[in-house]
């Protein structure tokens, strides 16, 4: 009466939609074979708010250092031009990211 079930994933015979291949990974160990399209949306939904959130930081930084500087503290100029560079850096790190994401297997 108690037989062991037997999955029909790990026979010989079965058809591959029974028996699906293991995900293919990635450098961090990120699955892409098995991303959907609602999970690649929710990403590049998520990217796109952080590019926003950081092109409005660097546009109230050009208009503070651009308001200082005018009215004479030019100590301000090197600091904000290295958070600027910070800020680049990170959007094309998200844009490196997208493009992997997006990259066809």
């Amino acid at each position: 009466m108690n037989q062991p079930s037997s999955s029909p994933r790990n026979l010989p015979g079965a058809t591959p939609a029974q028996n699906p291949a293991p995900p293919r990974t990635v450098r961090g160990g990120i699955a892409r074979s098995r991303l959907t399209v609602e999970t690649r949306t929710a990403i590049i939904t998520g990217i796109l708010c952080i590019v926003l959130i950081i092109t409005l930081m660097q546009l109230w930084l050009l208009t503070a250092t651009m308001n200082a500087f005018l009215g004479g503290d030019h100590a301000v100029a090197w600091p904000a031009l290295g958070a600027s560079i910070v800020c680049l850096l990170l959007n094309l790190g998200l844009l490196r990211y997208l493009y992997l994401l997006e990259k066809p297997r």
